[in-house]
């Protein structure tokens, strides 16, 4: 039975079973998916059963609801993985991720009219669009002498190390290039540049390991976490 989860900047609040041929999903009253924020129509998406695939389609909303970041014109054909979007939240289709999973009733504006849907300014719908797009975007999220940060990855090679040279530069000791990150479409493999920093993989010895969402890579004093949303 495929599933509905409900996620709000990177949290997953819950977890739906799609056991009908129709989920309608909205802020009012009724609607099987009930997101109490303004930022949600009454009545913002439909998705239903055809055949044997699922398709989902926008009921006429003023902010829009987004396909994997494309706004949804007519209906749109689902599958595993794919990412519904509108206002702050999001909800993937038959993909449930790892974090646990806690039920959280959203509360609406202090001055918010339940009477009506907030509806977005084309910057500020700009602004969540590209934190819907990193979202989805495979990044490292790293830590090193007591700093930290994230840095996202594109198709190709990232190095990392502690010169301007490297593309996600870290504050650590040791060689000028730790680690290389090699990332082709779905698939992500690290590889140690270092012979004299020994590298781990969740714990493990490694030289070149190919990375899953969630890996943790060690490294003369620096950590790095994997992860892509999409794997």
């Amino acid at each position: 039975m495929p599933k509905l989860t409900l996620v709000a900047e990177r949290r997953p609040l819950k977890v739906y079973d799609l056991n009908g041929p129709v989920m309608r999903i909205g802020r009012g009253e009724g609607m099987d998916v009930v997101i109490d924020n303004v930022s949600v129509s009454r009545r913002q998406a439909e998705i239903r059963l055809e055949g044997d695939h699922w398709v989902v389609r926008d009921l006429g909303t003023g902010n829009g609801t987004f396909l994997n970041g494309e706004r949804v014109e007519g209906d749109r054909a689902l599958k595993p993985g794919d990412e519904l979007s509108f206002g702050k939240f999001s909800l993937f289709f038959d993909h449930v991720p790892a974090e646990p999973v806690v039920e959280v009733r959203t509360a609406p504006a202090a001055n918010a009219q339940s009477t009506g849907t907030l509806l977005l300014q084309p910057e500020e719908m700009a602004k969540l669009r590209q934190a819907m797009a990193q979202k989805r975007q495979a990044q490292l999220q790293w830590e090193a002498s007591g700093k930290k940060g994230v840095y996202y990855l594109t198709n190709g090679s990232t190095v990392v190390g502690r010169t301007e040279l490297c593309d996600l530069q870290v504050p650590i000791r040791g060689p000028k290039q730790h680690i290389l990150i090699v990332r082709d479409g779905s698939n992500c493999e690290v590889r140690n540049l270092s012979w004299w920093y020994g590298m781990k993989v969740n714990g493990e010895s490694s030289r070149r390991a190919t990375l899953q969402s969630g890996d943790r890579i060690d490294v003369g004093g620096l950590r790095l976490t994997f992860l892509d949303e999409m794997r």
